[in-house]
């Protein structure tokens, strides 16, 4: 798997790395839906899944060693049941503490919590917290507090808090019309619920909301206040790049952005054609953003990209050329370079970087000296502005610029650690990628 890119070369001759893609996990069934899933080390982590009836059908957890999904195997399943979420945190001993959430029969809420008694972090047992009711989001704080969320069959959204490592929950929260969809925290007192999102039936069947809102609490998730409502459709997800800056994915297939941390909503451009189905919205840790989608028959599923803080989003990856993955239900990134689509039959992985179109032509530009001392120089080839981004060797941002692409400009890397780093051009909706080495 991608790792970094690597240069022993001077001058203004520079490796050009290959456009990283989205490819093919392993799988297990032809029934499994992958429906979340959490890493604690580069390729190691857990998968949860259901099955093609998730009122009726097994769901469990999945574990892999090389981020393969075939490379693990089943370690807790639960019959019948629907294992919809996955968080991971790590203690304070270097154990690294897995908790679960899901339902059985839309009927019973689901936590599934590690036995942390054992010798294993990959124990688990279970509890069920409640009739009438069923999870579908769960979010660690800490690795003792964490909340899950759902609903309830009234067809209300709930919110349950636990202070033990999910050994034991409360609930904290209704909130009223549509179910809980999926939870984000923004950091230990800001954190947001999105409500109305789809819910999967038998067969691949599929129930969509005609409302939801956001939901938004500040004061670690006692409660919870409506910061947005929408008649329109229900929301799936929302994920946040920064205090200021998020997006939450509404089920109709439209999005909506935020620059003020929440308190006002406007829809961004989505350039995506046809009727789909947004389920999953997040931001990589360099800040590119990613969603998943898919069309309500099933024949193609999608990763959507933003490279503009959330402000645009178009088509990176489809899986219409597949006999799998036709529905993608989640997207997760360890780092920069490691991530994961958790989907129907197999989920897809990164190889490497992955940027942009696919099929874009790269922003040509040239820097120099290389390996250098002291500060970079760049000169692009287009002539529009252009955002110039240096990165580490794992795709880390550290330092943004903006050039008119005309001409030569002065990069600052002189204050950089000795060590292998990355300069990434974006222009006109292309990018472009260079390694330079930092004496």
């Amino acid at each position: 798997m991608f790792r970094s890119f690597l240069s022993g070369l001077s001058g203004i001759v520079c490796l050009i790395p290959t456009r990283a893609q989205w490819v093919q996990g392993g799988s297990f069934s032809s029934s499994i839906h992958h429906q979340a899933c959490a890493f604690h080390q580069v390729d190691t982590g857990l998968f949860v899944y259901g099955a093609n009836d998730p009122g009726q059908g097994e769901g469990g957890i999945i574990i892999t060693w090389s981020g393969l999904v075939g490379s693990g195997g089943y370690i807790w399943s639960t019959s019948p049941g629907n294992i919809e979420d996955i968080d991971v945190r790590m203690a304070s001993n270097g154990r690294p503490i897995y908790l679960a959430a899901g339902h059985q029969q839309y009927n019973q809420s689901l936590d599934v919590y590690p036995y942390l008694a054992g010798g294993s972090a990959f124990d688990f047992e279970s509890v069920i917290t409640g009739s009438g009711r069923y999870y579908r989001a769960i979010r660690m704080r800490s690795d003792i507090v964490a909340f899950a969320a759902g609903g309830d069959a009234l067809g209300n959204g709930i919110i349950d808090m636990s202070t033990d490592t999910g050994y034991t929950w409360t609930n904290i929260a209704v909130l009223p019309g549509q179910p809980v969809s999926r939870l984000h925290f923004v950091n230990d007192q800001v954190g947001f619920a999105a409500t109305g999102g789809y819910r999967r039936l038998f067969n691949n069947g599929l129930q969509l909301a005609d409302s939801g809102a956001i939901y938004r609490t500040v004061n670690g998730g006692l409660d919870w206040s409506p910061v947005h409502t929408s008649t329109l459709g229900g929301f799936s997800d929302v994920a946040f790049l920064n205090d200021d800056i998020g997006v939450a994915t509404r089920c109709d297939g439209a999005m909506l952005r935020t620059t003020d941390g929440g308190y006002t909503w406007v829809p961004t451009p989505v350039s995506v054609s046809g009727s789909h189905v947004l389920t999953s919205v997040t931001f990589r840790p360099d800040g590119a953003g990613f969603a998943g989608c898919y069309r309500p028959d099933g024949t193609e599923g999608m990763i959507l990209i933003s490279e503009d803080e959330g402000f645009s989003w178009h088509e990176n990856f489809s899986s219409s050329n597949l006999n799998h993955s036709r529905r993608i239900y989640d997207v997760y990134f360890f780092d920069n370079a490691h991530g994961y689509a958790t989907t129907h039959i197999r989920p897809l992985r990164t190889e490497g970087i992955v940027m942009g179109d696919n099929t874009a032509e790269d922003v040509g530009f040239e820097l120099w000296p290389n390996p250098t001392a002291e500060d970079l120089s760049i000169r692009v080839d287009g002539t529009g502005v252009a955002r110039i981004d240096v990165m580490d060797a794992q795709g880390r941002l550290l330092r943004s610029m903006s050039s008119t692409g005309v001409g030569r400009m002065e990069v600052p890397v002189a204050d950089l650690v000795a060590g292998s780093y990355l300069v990434r051009v974006r222009q006109d909706g292309r990018t472009g990628v260079r390694s330079f080495i930092r004496w």
